[in-house]
């Protein structure tokens, strides 16, 4: 019993966002810029300062989990100490007037200045933030073995590919930096969020019936429409192109019913137990197939883009990958590693976390049969007389066809699937009410007579 609660606090630690492990949970690349982005070790006593009234805490999360070949959004907002707020422009000021370790500050002075001292501001590794504004903050988030700058506000967000990422479950780390003075950035502290990629579309089914009033019990009442309604969960808009079809069994023997509407009904004319099930199939059309596009190639240093999403670049090399991100700019930077010695204790090579992946990547590329449909699904949540459920199932993974092979209808989409089924009772409803019987009846108390009308009534069904 001892073992397992030592375990248990120790998982505890590692998924807090601040650990007391003496050790950085954020790879330091060589060409970083440490003097202007120091690194601290998770539980340095520099980070009890590094806000003037007290700790930033951080709100991290993400839309997954994201079907392979999507977009995966990350999100992160700056939660500041309760005497504090953050302004529209992103400012942070006192809320109140207050003191803070003998120090007298007034409602509506900023924690920090924010004065534009003349420099040129620049990433960790040094590519140059393309905006007039000095940026108050600096994300840097990594996972894959690659890394991602961002210069933004107290809220920020961040969006991927994962275009040949294995399937799986992964951990995002952020490092989060505040602009203090010229040419220097203090480190808040350290954040991450778990996020997964999956073969298996995710969606989420909702059973509504009219006058439904105990909603989440699974029970209805027979000849009286169901609803059945799909929501994918497709928030990058990977899907918007695909042909997306719904095959229902409503497990009363009535027949499949093939459709592409997200809402169907269904009326069970007879009471008793049933398993209603679904398996959506989307042919999504491989990017693969494309045409080469004829438009010349942007001039070196010029923006490639102007948004703030990013695809990653694939993992085939031991480079570190360096993308650089501005609201309104994007620069990626193939960076060589140089000599310079990195200190940090317990930190993995950049090569070593990519070979498993490519590995593992090789082996996501190998076609796989459809499983049998599973026997039931776990339910996500109830809204007012609204059953919420999720189901997923293994996916159909087209295979790849070779550069000199002429492509077929077949070879240009790519298949995926997602299924659902749960169990429903079905009773017989009241059909019938009436009042069979009138009777009054006179009751004597001490002080007053009373009139009670005495009523029967009959049910049928």
């Amino acid at each position: 019993m001892m073992w397992t609660s030592t375990l248990f606090l120790v998982l505890l630690t590692v998924t807090s966002q601040t650990s007391a492990k003496a050790k950085n949970r954020f790879t330091r690349y060589p060409s970083w810029n440490t003097k202007m982005f120091p690194i601290w070790k998770d539980g340095d006593p520099r980070f009890q300062d590094s806000w003037k009234g007290g700790r930033v805490i951080f709100n991290v999360g993400n839309d997954s989990p994201t079907l392979t070949g999507a977009k995966v959004t990350f999100t992160i907002d700056l939660q500041f100490p309760h005497n504090q707020k953050v302004l529209p422009d992103g400012n942070v000021v006192w809320a109140e007037d207050c003191v803070v370790n003998g120090t007298k500050y007034f409602k509506s002075e900023p924690v920090y200045s924010t004065k534009d001292i003349d420099w040129e501001a620049v990433f960790p590794d040094g590519t140059p933030v393309k905006d007039d504004k000095k940026p108050a903050y600096v994300f840097v988030w990594k996972t894959w073995g690659q890394y991602w700058q961002v210069a933004d506000g107290p809220s920020s967000s961040m969006t991927i590919s994962t275009d040949d990422i294995p399937l799986g479950s992964y951990t995002m780390d952020i490092v989060i930096y505040h602009s203090r003075s010229k040419e220097k950035f203090i480190p808040l502290g350290y954040a991450s969020t778990q996020f997964s990629i999956t073969d298996q579309i995710p969606f989420a089914i909702a059973l509504d019936q009219v006058n439904d009033f105990v909603a989440g019990d699974m029970r209805f009442v027979q000849n009286r429409a169901i609803a059945f309604t799909v929501t994918l969960h497709d928030p990058s808009e990977y899907l918007s192109n695909a042909d997306v079809t719904f095959n229902w069994d409503f497990g009363d023997e009535s027949g499949a019913l093939i459709s592409r509407e997200l809402t169907v009904t269904h009326t069970y004319v007879s009471s008793g137990s049933f398993k209603p099930q679904v398996v959506i199939q989307a042919v999504i059309p491989d990017k693969a197939c494309d045409p080469p596009s004829n438009t010349p190639n942007s001039t070196p240093g010029s923006p490639a883009d102007q948004a703030t999403t990013v695809k990653g670049p694939a993992l085939v090399s031991a480079v570190p990958i360096v993308v650089s991100t501005k609201p309104a700019h994007l620069n990626i930077n193939m960076v060589p590693s140089d000599t310079e010695e990195d200190n940090a204790e317990g930190e993995a090579s950049t090569a070593s976390i990519i070979q498993p992946l490519q590995e593992a990547a090789t082996m996501a590329k190998t076609p796989s049969l459809m499983n049998k449909l599973p026997a039931a699904n776990e339910m996500t949540g109830n809204a007012k007389r609204t059953v919420r459920l999720s189901g997923r199932a293994a996916a159909f993974v087209v295979a790849k066809r070779d550069a000199e092979d002429k492509p077929s209808d077949d070879d240009c989409v790519i298949y995926r699937y997602g299924s659902f089924c749960t169990v429903i009772e079905v009773f017989e409803g009241i059909e019938k009410v009436e009042i069979v019987q009138m009777e009054n009846v006179l009751m004597t108390t001490p002080q007053k007579d009373t009139n009670v009308l005495d009523i029967t009534v009959t049910c049928q069904g």
